[in-house]
Formats: C-alpha cells, sequence, structure tokens
C-alpha cells in the first residue's frame, strides 16, 4: 500500500539534540549503504576516499548540515506514524545560487512505498517556495533506482557543476543532473 502523497515532512532542527541524532543515526545507515555500494562498483570505500572512517565522515556532513539555514534549505524527512524517520533528503544552495538536493534516502524497511519520489517532489516545492531557479543533484551510477525517480520528477543530465561533494576519483562513476524549478 503506497503512503498518502499529503503526508507533510519536518525539517529537522539541526540544534535540537534530538533531531541532530536522528540524522547522525539514519546518515550512518545511508553511508554504510553507499559504502558496499562503492566497494562492489568502484573497488574501493569511502573512507579510502575521503580519508577518514564512516563515523568521522558522518560527523562531518552534520557538521555541514547544521549550517544550512532555513532560507537555503535544510533537512527534511518523513516520519512514520509513531515517530520514526522513513526517509530523508537535503536541500542546499550551491556557489552559483542553484539548489542542490542531497542525500536522498529511506530506510530499507520503508522502501517501495513511493517515499523517495515523494521526498523528491517535496524538496522540488521546497526549492520553489524558496525562491530558486534550477535544483541539481548528483548521484551514483549504480543508483538506478534513484536515477528513475529523478527523471521522473523532471531532472537531466547535465555537467558536473561547483559545489558539487563528489571528489575527483569518483567521478566515472556518477552522474549530474538538474531541472528548472
Amino acid at each position: 500500500m503506497m503512503l498518502s502523497t499529503s503526508a507533510a515532512f519536518d525539517r529537522l532542527d539541526m540544534q535540537s539534540d534530538r533531531d541532530r541524532s536522528e540524522f547522525i543515526a539514519i546518515t550512518k545507515e545511508y553511508f554504510e549503504w553507499m559504502n558496499g555500494e562503492f566497494v562492489r562498483v568502484c573497488q574501493f570505500s569511502i573512507p579510502d576516499l575521503v580519508g577518514m572512517t564512516i563515523d568521522e565522515y558522518v560527523g562531518y556532513t552534520t557538521d555541514i548540515a547544521a549550517e544550512i539555514g532555513p532560507e537555503d534549505g535544510g533537512i527534511h524527512v518523513r516520519r512514520s506514524p509513531f515517530g520514526e524517520i522513513m526517509a530523508m533528503g537535503g536541500l542546499r544552495r550551491l556557489p552559483d545560487g542553484a539548489a542542490e538536493i542531497v542525500r536522498i534516502f529511506t530506510r530499507p524497511d520503508f522502501r517501495g512505498e513511493g517515499l523517495g519520489f515523494q521526498t523528491v517532489n517535496h524538496l522540488v516545492g521546497e526549492a520553489g517556495r524558496l525562491g530558486y531557479g534550477v535544483l541539481r543533484l548528483d548521484t551514483g551510477i549504480f543508483m538506478k533506482s534513484a536515477q528513475k525517480i529523478y527523471q521522473a520528477a523532471g531532472f537531466s543530465p547535465c555537467e558536473p557543476y561547483a559545489g558539487a561533494e563528489p571528489p575527483p576519483r569518483l567521478l566515472p562513476f556518477w552522474l549530474f543532473m538538474e531541472r528548472g524549478v
């Protein structure tokens, strides 16, 4: 059964101990999944790529997420009726003033319910509400389900852009996409 597309998303308050702790937990799940895919497809790990452990990298990215103000986007989550985060995604401002969608992730127990698509659509709407004109994202070549969601949401391939996170070693395994808001 698909979840209602009208359910609200919450913007995490990264200054709140609870929200920050929840963000750290789901981000660790995300990076552990990503690390497995990197090893499988790219033959190197996230620690190889970034020069720190997964836990250190989660801390590093948590600090970055905490700096995104409400006027630029932030981390948005969809919760179950019991308050558990089912899916997350982030929105941030790029150096050229465009917006970027980051960290789209649905926890495994909630996959197949349309949450990835709902998260992307929510962030597209949020980008419009915040006045962005262009929305970009990057994704791994192995993220086939995510690519289908992004294409269905109107994204098309583009060249790498300033402010994207993938280091040069990852570029052969990476795609960049954009759309108007």
